[in-house]
């Protein structure tokens, strides 16, 4: 049937479907605000036939009616249209929508009414929420991160000689920073399993599977404080490794382990453990301690186990070193 022959009525119920699958509600109210006509009220509301010849409080209550009324004779004052988010509270159920209101004028200009679109957006305010709060912990997470880059510059100047070696070890610092984000921010702020934290931070300076390395016990995701800082102990680890230990002249192998355990308090821990042993002692072939000194100590001894809420114990010998962490469980999930 050709739509021009179709009857206003026709053509009106195919507008309501419309409105009703895309949500939309409407009301008509005169000049004493009071409901003339309604269509397509959401499932929960008031039938129809309820509220024709009553006010907005029977849809919205007596708070939000009072709110509704309010800027509903602006509209008829002024003649110019209006929107008014409202916060629809009955039954426990609370919702949020959109009202669009028009002034509805006669042949002559003057206004007769007011027909309100009723648009829910109650998706739309979660979202909103739910922006607002990324945004909120973007910007804590930002000025920790400032915060650690600006200790990290300021540590190692202290501990370099030149601007060439204060850079080269800064930028290292700032790349272990970066890569131990990069996992934090794949997991959607989650935090980084311990066992992939690890290998990213070995991987650009020994490669994909360096020999004698190897890990062991539960691989834990770390929550995302603990990640970074963590990260970054790993990273002057293996720095000082490559200088003098078993990664680099001196030889040998080394043990990244991770063991859950109760403590006195009955409390869950995880005890994370680098056990480097040395081929020939670093001391034998005129090398320094591979345990780490200046910045590198700072950060082993002193910023990563404050950051962590953790006890660190950090022993060295002429065939090894022990460095470990013991980590408490508001730093850690288990897969």
């Amino acid at each position: 049937m050709p739509l021009n022959s179709l009857k206003e009525s026709h053509r009106l119920s195919f507008v309501l479907a419309g409105l009703r699958n895309a949500g939309v509600s409407m009301i008509y109210q005169d000049l004493n605000l009071t409901i003339r006509f309604c269509a397509n009220l959401p499932e929960l509301w008031p039938k129809e036939v309820e509220v024709i010849g009553k006010s907005d409080t029977a849809l919205f209550g007596e708070m939000q009616a009072a709110r509704i009324g309010v800027a509903k004779r602006e509209v008829i004052n002024t003649g110019e249209a209006s929107k008014l988010e409202v916060l629809r509270e009955v039954d426990q159920k609370r919702r949020w929508y959109l009202l669009h209101m028009d002034p509805d004028p006669d042949d002559s200009g003057a206004i007769i009414g007011v027909v309100t679109t009723i648009l829910d957006i109650d998706d739309l305010k979660y979202r909103e929420t739910v922006l607002r709060t990324l945004l909120r912990e973007l910007n804590h997470r930002s000025k920790n991160l400032l915060a650690i880059i600006q200790s990290i510059a300021s540590q190692t100047a202290r501990s370099t000689h030149d601007l060439d070696e204060f850079l080269f070890a800064f930028r290292n610092r700032i790349q272990s920073m970066a890569q131990s984000q990069d996992l934090v921010t794949a997991s959607d702020w989650r935090g980084a399993e311990l066992f992939e934290l690890t290998k990213s931070q070995l991987r650009p300076l020994v490669g994909e599977n360096p020999p004698g390395f190897s890990m062991a016990g539960e691989d834990a995701y770390l929550l995302p404080n603990a990640a970074l800082h963590l990260g970054l102990a790993l990273h002057e680890l293996t720095i000082n490794s490559l200088a003098t230990g078993a990664l680099g002249p001196a030889g040998g192998e080394i043990v990244l382990s991770a063991e859950r355990r109760l403590n006195g308090n009955n409390q869950t821990e995880l005890v994370v453990t680098w056990t480097e042993t040395f081929l020939v002692p670093p001391v034998a072939i005129g090398l320094p301690p591979a345990h780490g000194t200046g910045f590198s100590g700072t950060v082993l001894k002193r910023i990563v186990p404050q950051a962590l809420s953790a006890s660190v114990r950090h022993e060295a010998s002429d065939s090894q070193i022990v460095y470990e962490l013991t980590i408490p469980d508001t730093q850690y999930e288990l897969n």
